[in-house]
């Protein structure tokens, strides 16, 4: 994990950038400089080239070139660069100059060619001509070389003109890429500060005043995700408070029983002591099954989404291995028990796990509050969504506590069961991990409950 700040990896990213840019236009500068510099002498050495022409004539159709010998070194004398010159007829041959400069004898009469060529070791810009002097069917071409010596000297005194101020910019361009940079991260230093001073404790929204767009969508889901921890927070301490205030009873009621079954011992008397090791085992049984009820709540917490595997099942299939192993409790208490379900499979997308403890808590809610000599019915249906329901014929449900029994720990008064409060919420948590509704309602002819599952057709999706 580095611990490079994004100023620096900006700036680290900047200033090859600038640095190649200045490369690039110190490239172009000298390119500039050479180009103007060769237009200069060039148009020197074209002059020359054509008054080195005009000495070149025709004496009774014979090509001369008569310049005096003085002539001839002021022509070349030059303190830096060193001329050549070269004269050539079509007919004589070489007539005068320096016979290893290479002329160009294809240039079209009159016309002016140049080129870069070697004389002596040096490099050298060449200028050619061809003339067709009067009285004579003879060609002759002109050449003028010069060593390229003041042209590199100017060049570089330009680009040096040039670079410095293209230099200057360069360290102005990374002073301002600095203070940009840093302005421009400003907005997210300053969150940076406010949530780094912030304590544990505190999850109120970040303040996104003055924010630009990009920083507000990082404090939009920064706020977002300080609500859902405030909500988790929440949701655990209401979970604790309330477990801490429901299990306090069994385990009162165990802690009466148990004096109760040790005075019986100790006054002998062996009836009150029975009576009060089954009241102390229901209590122990209520204490243990509240135990796997609160365990099975924090499994289904929104938090715990990621452990839910969600697989394509067969609802027929769970409800026939589910509903078999309540038979035997079912024929306990003398109820009527059935299983009523299609003939083909009933395809969704779900926790096997899961699923089987809701039925689990549907069922054991509806065994739990039917008489004695009543019936449950497990329900599972197709069309035109998949359903999974149970049934019973017992007390009902009134309208308006239909949405309260889905609180945690909420029983309706009155109720006669031996509940904590808890099987219909871990049913509608599991529900909602499955993207699915549960709803109640009245049973066959207005009697009873009757609860149901609806599923969606289409494969379900993991909850976001």
């Amino acid at each position: 994990m580095s611990d490079r700040s994004l100023r620096v990896g900006l700036l680290s990213w900047l200033g090859p950038v600038l640095v190649l840019l200045l490369a690039l236009d110190a490239l172009a500068c000298y390119l500039t400089a050479l180009h103007f510099a060769n237009l200069v002498y060039d148009r020197w050495l074209i002059d020359s080239t054509r008054s080195l022409a005009q000495a070149v004539r025709s004496d009774r159709g014979q090509i001369e070139f008569d310049v005096p010998r003085v002539a001839l070194q002021i022509f070349q004398f030059d303190e830096v660069d060193k001329t050549h010159f070269k004269i050539v007829s079509a007919q004589r041959g070489f007539i005068a100059g320096d016979a290893s400069l290479p002329a160009n004898t294809a240039v079209p009469v009159n016309q002016i060619r140049l080129a870069n060529a070697t004389v002596e070791g040096q490099r050298v810009r060449v200028v050619s001509t061809r003339i067709a002097p009067a009285q004579t069917s003879d060609r002759v071409t002109v050449a003028i070389a010069e060593t390229l010596i003041k042209r590199n000297t100017l060049a570089r005194d330009i680009l040096l003109a040039m670079v410095a101020p293209q230099v200057a910019l360069l360290g102005i361009a990374s002073l301002l890429a600095w203070l940009g940079v840093s302005r421009g991260l400003k907005p997210l230093t300053d969150l940076a500060s406010q949530i780094e001073a912030r304590d544990q404790n505190n999850l109120t929204p970040v303040p996104q005043t003055g924010l630009p767009r990009e920083a507000r969508v990082l404090a939009t889901r920064i706020n977002e995700l300080l609500a859902r921890l405030g909500g988790a927070i929440h949701a655990q301490k209401r979970f604790v408070a309330d477990a801490a205030h429901q299990i306090r009873t069994p385990l009162a009621a165990v802690m009466l029983q148990v004096e109760r079954a040790e005075r019986a011992e100790r006054a002998n008397d062996s009836a009150t002591e029975r009576e009060a090791l089954r009241a102390l085992h229901r209590s122990v049984e209520r204490a243990g099954r509240m135990a796997q009820q609160l365990l099975s709540l924090a499994r289904t917490d929104p938090q715990a989404i990621h452990a839910v595997e969600l697989k394509p099942l067969d609802l027929v299939t769970l409800a026939r291995r589910v509903g078999e192993e309540w038979i035997a409790r079912a024929l306990k208490r003398d109820i009527d028990f059935g299983l009523i379900v299609p003939d083909i499979p009933v395809q969704v997308t779900g926790d096997e796990r899961l699923l089987s403890e809701l039925l689990s808590n549907l069922i054991d809610n509806a065994l739990r509050y039917s008489s004695p000599g009543g019936s449950v019915s497990v329900i599972v249906e197709g069309q035109p969504q998949p359903t999974l329901a149970v049934q019973d014929d017992g007390p009902g449900i009134p309208e308006d506590e239909r949405l309260r029994i889905f609180e945690r720990f909420y029983r309706m008064p009155g109720s006669n069961g031996d509940g904590c409060g808890l099987g219909l919420s871990i049913v509608q948590e599991i529900a909602r991990l499955h993207s699915s509704t549960v709803e109640v309602s009245s049973g066959s002819e207005a009697r009873g409950s009757r609860f149901f599952v609806v599923f969606e057709r289409a494969a379900l999706q993991r909850p976001r």
